[in-house]
């Protein structure tokens, strides 16, 4: 089960605003969550409130636009999170003789406190729903199974390694809402 924050459940509530509630909701959710999987609970409860608060608004006051508001308040939330959280997937494949080295830029939530093992855990589901390579999900999916994750702390980031036969994989968190993944995969 997802379990749902306190303020991003606050700042949702904005949908209740007939019409220009429904995108600003889903701008604050996507902005925060930064990731269309993760922001999708809340566009379970976001759509059909949005789907209320503008078709009763516009059945009581603009009865020609109902049409057009029931497809408006069904539609885009969903439009809107696809689109915003299109604005971080960013992913960059370089090959060289020797590996395939995969980057990915993936965004955290700021006030999430786990232990190092889950926060690593999270960073690689998170790069396994964005490389859509059966390859690299394969190889991302066996992850699991390898070495201890190394550790190296400094001033202003942490690097977290696991290595598991011809792949590498390596996290970088230097600030609080992107870890920089770079994984390594030699021929």
């Amino acid at each position: 089960m997802v379990s749902l924050e306190r303020g991003t459940i606050l700042q949702s509530l904005t949908v209740l605003i007939p019409w220009a509630g429904s995108p600003i909701s889903t701008l604050l959710i996507t902005r925060r969550m930064r990731d269309f999987w993760n922001s999708a609970p809340y566009l379970l409860y976001v759509t059909p409130l949005s789907f209320a608060s503008t078709v009763l608004f516009t059945f009581e006051y603009m009865k020609h636009f109902l049409l057009i508001a029931t497809a408006y308040s069904l539609i885009s939330p969903i439009l809107l999170t696809l689109a915003y959280s299109r604005k971080f997937d960013n992913m960059e494949i370089n090959v060289n003789e020797y590996y395939i080295e995969v980057k990915l830029k993936i965004p955290l939530l700021q006030d999430q406190v786990i232990d190092l093992n889950s926060l690593f855990e999270k960073v690689v589901n998170k790069a396994m729903r964005r490389v859509r390579n059966p390859y690299y999900n394969f190889k991302l999916k066996s992850l699991n199974n390898c070495s201890n994750l190394k550790v190296s702390l400094t001033e202003n980031k942490i690097i977290m390694k696991r290595r598991c036969g011809d792949i590498v994989v390596e996290v970088i968190i230097s600030n609080n809402d992107v870890a920089d993944m770079k994984l390594s995969i030699s021929y």
